[in-house]
């Protein structure tokens, strides 16, 4: 069995299932929701579980139960092909998550995806969460370029539901990197920096993604740096729209809630139900 094991280091993540447990259990009781929607596919930050673990725990709690969960990372630019990840299964606090083998050569096949050994945060950091979510769930992890080739994986996976496949659809992105560390200032620095990101920049990417307005995403993330990984967030949408789902907003933050500085990145949870 070829195991895909732990890249990132404990800053991203905890290293025993105590203790992601004990991070699971704090979010619970801050946000524990009354009757929560369940949903099929959602869109969650990847950023250090410092950051943003809360926010991504809330779009993984709320997936359906599902035989497969299919992870979409990104950092992808627009010439990439997708990529896949080939092992048979992955490392994680919580024991092994199983790869679904036959899912994943399906859509390799039908989205030219070719294989990806390098690592990555954006669908590594939410494996843990996957498989505390769902312990007998398997995955398939995919990273999607923010072209037309995120549409097409799009369709496939609802096209794989329709035919019967029990799929749940995660997709990672963050959104604006503002600030020196990132090379992107177009509104200066201070408040008013603070609330273009939050009520402009980040609130019109995230507004597309629950409308889903796949192409729309694709742009404001390619084009305004609204989001690192929008071909991901993108296919997402696409799923969810031809399989009937509506998109819900769950919480907004930025890495400035957690801890100031002169750079910061901001976080979203969507839920498609």
């Amino acid at each position: 069995m070829m195991i895909r094991r732990r890249s990132l280091s404990r800053g991203w993540y905890p290293e025993s299932r105590e203790e992601v447990e004990e991070n699971i259990g704090r979010w619970e009781r801050e946000t524990a929701d009354a009757s929560p929607e369940k949903g099929s596919a959602g869109i969650a930050p990847h950023a250090g579980w410092f950051f943003s673990g809360r926010l991504a725990w809330r779009v993984v709690s709320r997936l359906v139960p599902a035989g497969t969960v299919v992870l979409l990372g990104g950092h992808r630019s627009r010439r990439d092909p997708p990529t896949c990840w080939e092992e048979d299964a992955f490392e994680t606090p919580c024991g092994l998550l199983e790869a679904d083998g036959p899912l994943r050569d399906r859509l390799a096949r039908e989205t030219g995806a070719v294989p990806d050994g390098s690592p990555d945060n954006t669908v590594e950091v939410l494996l843990p969460l996957v498989k505390a979510a769902f312990p007998d769930a398997r995955a398939v992890c995919l990273r999607v370029p923010p072209s037309p080739a995120a549409e097409r994986l799009g369709m496939v996976l609802a096209e794989q539901a329709a035919g019967g496949a029990s799929i749940a659809v995660l997709a990672s992105t963050d959104l604006t990197h503002y600030g020196p560390n990132y090379g992107f200032a177009p509104r200066g620095s201070g408040k008013a920096a603070e609330e273009w990101v939050r009520t402009v920049n980040d609130r019109d990417f995230l507004e597309a993604a629950v409308r889903k307005e796949a192409r729309r995403m694709v742009e404001l993330g390619r084009d305004g740096k609204a989001a690192c990984s929008a071909g991901a967030a993108a296919a997402a949408a696409v799923f969810a729209s031809a399989r009937g789902l509506e998109g819900r907003l769950l919480e907004y933050a930025t890495s400035l809630d957690r801890q100031p500085s002169t750079s910061f990145v901001g976080y979203g949870a969507v839920l498609y139900v």
